[in-house]
């Protein structure tokens, strides 16, 4: 089962997200903000898929980024929003510099079809990933 960990302060969406997700096979974890899935993360080892929005209260999307890459644990990031694309892009490039590995952007609606699209091409990923840590 691949783990998945969705940071949004939106909790309708999270719980959408979550909910698409365990249909799907996926163990869930919502997370309201960054601090919240910092701590999250502490906690397992296993290779991780994180959806972090972009905008949240107390810790956002791109202040998360220096959090994630202390971690010592294979993940892959993929960032949310709603709203501007320039922040997006460049939480994903702060990201790649810090050697996180991140996917495509993710913009806000998403539809059933393309979460289930993200999440099988998602799990394919981390299967490579887990392998290589192997």
């Amino acid at each position: 089962m691949q783990k998945l960990y969705i940071a949004d302060d939106n909790v309708e969406f999270a719980e959408y997200l979550a909910h698409v997700a365990t249909q799907d096979g996926w163990d869930v974890q919502i997370c309201s903000n960054g601090l919240e899935l910092l701590e999250s993360l502490k906690e397992g080892t296993e290779v991780a898929l994180l959806l972090v929005d972009i905008n949240m209260p107390q810790m956002d999307g791109i202040e998360v980024i220096s959090g994630l890459a202390a971690l010592k644990r294979p993940m892959r990031l993929r960032f949310m929003t709603g709203s501007g694309v320039p922040s997006m892009e460049a939480a994903k490039l702060i990201a790649q510099a810090r050697d996180i590995d991140v996917g495509n952007n993710i913009h806000k609606p998403l539809y059933r079809d393309d979460l289930k699209d993200i999440l099988h091409t998602e799990a394919d990923t981390l299967a490579q990933m887990q392998s290589q840590s192997m």
